[in-house]
């Protein structure tokens, strides 16, 4: 697909990987951008910087896993722009403690926001794309199949994210619409501050420090190409240093 002139709805897009993404859909000359994420003063700031490139932008403060406000998010957005290109990019990690520690609750956040909103928001894409035809790309991860990453639940929701994705490879036949999913390696984004207690884990200081940590604009040049590329569908194309 041609991103020039086309409206996309970008999750997390207040800061890291997804306002990268926005600002390489501006590059593409994407007409209209949907911006979602909980963090308004972020999403302003990303919203500014893809106005300056020529794109008109909406900002919609959205905790997507709330799924009632979610489904209502996307259908102004497709109510105010037709969309074409969606990108279901929020996550979170655990935090501290990990898994098995920590309250229950946090099981049910990373469920909600990390599987939940992206198997919803890919329905609700299709949901407005059918019979006109678009692009659903999911962030997964190269973690999706560790036995060594410290965060086990983040793991766990990626796997599924993989699973999902690949699954869905079908619905371009039934449906007119691609799904697929970019797989970053390590990404200096500002999830990593969210690891520990208020800052970086120690794990993740370890990790950082011992390999080498993507910028986001290299997992938005991974999207624009999986958007870009009519014959992905269903695939979970990984991108990270030194590939």
């Amino acid at each position: 697909m041609d991103i020039a002139g086309k409206n996309a709805l970008v999750t997390g897009a207040a800061s890291g990987i997804g306002r990268a993404t926005c600002e390489a859909f501006a590059d593409k000359g994407a007409a209209h951008i949907h911006l979602v994420d909980v963090n308004a003063e972020g999403l302003e700031e990303t919203a500014r910087l893809c106005r300056d490139k020529g794109t008109e932008c909406t900002v919609h403060v959205c905790n997507v896993g709330d799924l009632a406000a979610l489904e209502a998010t996307f259908a102004d957005a497709n109510a105010a722009t037709p969309l074409d290109i969606v990108y279901n990019n929020a996550g979170i990690v655990t935090g501290a403690p990990l898994f098995p520690d920590g309250p229950v609750s946090r099981i049910e956040a990373m469920t909600d926001i990390n599987i939940n909103a992206v198997f919803a928001g890919t329905r609700f894409a299709i949901d407005h794309m059918k019979g006109r035809g678009g692009v659903v790309v999911n962030t997964g991860s190269t973690s999706y199949n560790s036995t060594t990453f410290p965060d086990i639940l983040y793991i766990a929701t990626k796997a599924a994210v993989f699973g999902f994705t690949a699954a869905c490879a079908q619905l371009e036949q039934s449906h007119g619409v691609r799904v697929c999913s970019v797989l970053p390696g390590l990404v200096d984004t500002p999830i990593v501050n969210t690891t520990g207690d208020g800052g970086k884990a120690d794990w993740m200081e370890r990790i950082l420090r011992d390999n080498e940590a993507l910028p986001p604009s290299a997992l938005a040049a991974g999207v624009v190409g999986l958007v870009e590329d009519d014959a992905c569908a269903g695939e979970n194309r990984v991108v990270r240093a030194g590939e």
